[in-house]
C-alpha cells in the first residue's frame, strides 16, 4: 500500500524540495489542458485502448494481444468518454466533478513493447527523455516501491514532479507479455495529489491481467 501521508516523505526530501521549487500551476488562467499534458503529451506512443461497458464497478480494457479488468475507486466515476479526445478511452474522477475540472484524475494507458522499449525501465527512460526535451529541463523521477495486484502482477510504482505546469503525478507500470500497462494518477497541487493517492492505490490493487495463463496444476502420475 502507497502511504497515506505526504508522498514524499520516506526519502523523497529531495524530490519534494525539486517539485516545490519548480511549482508554479494553479494560475486562474491555466487551462486544464495544460493540467493534462505532462501525464498524456505521449498518448501517441501507447495502444488504441477500447473499454467495456462499467459492470458492478468494473471495467476491461482489450486491445491486440491484452486484455485487463480494473475497478472503479469507492468515490470516484469511470468514465470511457471524456478524454477520448485526447486518444484517452478510459479515465477517473472523484464525483462531483469531471475530466476538465478535477484537480486529480487517474487514467489507463498502453504500450507495446517494440525495438526500443522492452520493459519498464525503458519506458520510464523514455518518458523522462521527452519531458526534457519538451520544456521540463528539471523533471524528476523516484521509484517508490512495487506494489502486488489482485492477480498477484507486480505494479512498479514511480513518482513523477517537477514539470513545467507544477504538476504532481504518480504512475504504476505493469509489464505484460507484449506491453507495458499504465495506471496514471496526476494532480495539480499536492494535496490533491496525496488524496487521490488511496484512489489510485485501489486501482493499482483491482487490476487483474485476463490474459494470463493459469498456473498448470500438476497432475497425478506425472510426477518424476
Amino acid at each position: 500500500m502507497i502511504s497515506k501521508t505526504s508522498p514524499f516523505q520516506g526519502g523523497g526530501d529531495q524530490l519534494r524540495g525539486e517539485c516545490d521549487e519548480h511549482y508554479t500551476a494553479a494560475q486562474s488562467g491555466q487551462t486544464m489542458l495544460l493540467f493534462r499534458v505532462f501525464g498524456v503529451c505521449f498518448i501517441i506512443f501507447a495502444n488504441s485502448v477500447f473499454a467495456e461497458p462499467i459492470l458492478e464497478g468494473y471495467s476491461v480494457v482489450r486491445g491486440k494481444d491484452y486484455a485487463f479488468e480494473i475497478k472503479a475507486p469507492q468515490s470516484w466515476v469511470l468514465d470511457n468518454e471524456a478524454a477520448k479526445d485526447q486518444g484517452i478511452n478510459l479515465v477517473f474522477y472523484p464525483t462531483g466533478t469531471d475530466w476538465n475540472t478535477s484537480k486529480a484524475v487517474i487514467y489507463v494507458r498502453v504500450r507495446t513493447n517494440d525495438a526500443t522499449i522492452r520493459n519498464i525501465a525503458d519506458q520510464v527512460n523514455d518518458t523522462l527523455r521527452n519531458l526534457r526535451a519538451t520544456g521540463s529541463p528539471n523533471v524528476a523521477v523516484k521509484h517508490v516501491k512495487t506494489v502486488t495486484t489482485q492477480d498477484a502482477s507486480k505494479a512498479e510504482i514511480y513518482y513523477f514532479a517537477g514539470d513545467k505546469f507544477g504538476n504532481f503525478e504518480a504512475a504504476a507500470y505493469i509489464q505484460a507479455k507484449n506491453s507495458i500497462h499504465f495506471i496514471t494518477v496526476s494532480a495539480r497541487d499536492q494535496d490533491s495529489f496525496r488524496q487521490a493517492i488511496p484512489a489510485f492505490d485501489a486501482v493499482v490493487t483491482s487490476y487483474e491481467n485476463l490474459a494470463k495463463l493459469p498456473a498448470t496444476e500438476s497432475q497425478p502420475g506425472n510426477e518424476s
